[in-house]
């Protein structure tokens, strides 16, 4: 299954403006330039990845949301958990920026989109769609194994007799 994009450039243009992106992608100030935004929001998702793999494997199913159509009213699309959304639009607004003083609002938004992840690896949180159903398989109920030890030992091969001078 080929890894869905967790956030896109439009993403960010919708929470944070395209003014803002323009200043932050274009240093000549005349558009957004998608290719730099882009590569803010991959290493943001990689950053996620590096987390969720603690909890979640990926890559991530994603959500099932509705997208009614005439011709089919009961029409779904896959997405990303709106939260995961949202946390690596602000991972990758924090990438963008080149200095922020600690207490700047974009400093505080990774600092809590970082915080969110590790807890979610760490089991205290977890991604959830809010149109129902999960966003993907969680670890600690499809781990390899299911909790089956998968070794075996075989009887010592060496008896002491055997060993000789080297006990």
């Amino acid at each position: 299954m080929p890894e869905m994009p967790y956030a896109s450039v439009q993403d960010m243009i919708e929470r944070f403006g395209e003014v803002e992106l323009v200043q932050l992608t274009d240093p000549d100030q005349r558009a957004v330039q998608p290719q730099r935004a882009q590569r803010a929001l991959d290493d943001a998702q990689a950053f996620a990845n590096g987390l969720l793999a603690q909890a979640y494997r990926l890559p991530l199913a994603g959500c099932r949301k509705p997208a009614p159509t005439p011709q089919n009213p009961r029409a779904t699309v896959q997405v990303a958990p709106p939260q995961l959304v949202r946390i690596v639009c602000d991972v990758a607004r924090y990438y963008l920026y080149d200095e922020l003083a600690p207490e700047h609002e974009v400093a505080l938004r990774y600092k809590a989109a970082s915080a969110e992840l590790r807890a979610i690896a760490d089991g205290k949180a977890q991604l959830t769609c809010p149109w129902g159903g999960a966003p993907g398989e969680t670890l600690a109920s499809g781990a390899l194994g299911d909790g089956q030890v998968y070794s075996h030992f075989s009887p010592r091969q060496v008896t002491d007799e055997a060993a000789g001078s080297y006990r």
